[in-house]
């Protein structure tokens, strides 16, 4: 009988010598923090349950993890994670994640392989929000807009132009220069 082992591996699959050793010989690809068979393809499939290995099953992935799931940005130094506010999630501190607390309302996400991403349109307006991101959000904006269909530039317009929205002005200036406003 054999066993088959997780599509993505850590060190609680096997030790981490052996996995290392496997990347090495060309076996296993690295993948975050983690390892995939090289037959296995470098999706958001793959590159969900990776980031799920990270944070407690109540987190979603957003800002630039989410845009790293999608296929549209190298993976972030540091992942982005959110609990909805009532979640209760107590992870341990880690300088390899962020973890805030927002409002993000089911329809905001959809589910890559066990774990809540979200959606396009909320990325790219979560992106446009953040007052100090890590890297250049435009190009990330565009190509979020693009996976968001031909209504993604108005309800990017809307959701960034409520009086009530942190940094307003920031966002539309980045949809601005994305050529979306």
């Amino acid at each position: 009988m054999t066993t088959r082992l997780r599509s993505v591996l850590s060190g609680l699959d096997l030790p981490v010598a052996e996995l290392s050793s496997a990347r090495l010989d060309g076996e296993l690809f690295s993948l975050g923090d983690f390892w995939c068979a090289v037959d296995e393809p470098d999706g958001p499939l793959t590159r969900a349950q990776a980031a799920a290995l990270l944070v407690p099953p109540r987190a979603i992935a957003e800002r630039l993890t989410a845009a790293w799931i999608y296929g549209l940005a190298p993976e972030p130094r540091r992942h982005h994670f959110c609990v909805d506010v009532g979640a209760r999630v107590h992870p341990q501190p880690s300088a390899r994640l962020i973890l805030r607390e927002v409002t993000c309302p089911p329809a905001d996400t959809v589910t890559i392989a066990g774990l809540r991403v979200t959606r396009p349109l909320r990325t790219l307006v979560d992106l446009a929000r953040w007052p100090k991101p890590d890297v250049d959000v435009v190009p990330l904006i565009d190509a979020l807009l693009s996976l968001c269909g031909p209504d993604g530039p108005e309800q990017a317009l809307l959701r960034c132009n409520r009086a009530y929205v942190p940094f307003r002005r920031l966002a539309l200036n980045r949809l601005a220069a994305s050529g979306h406003r």
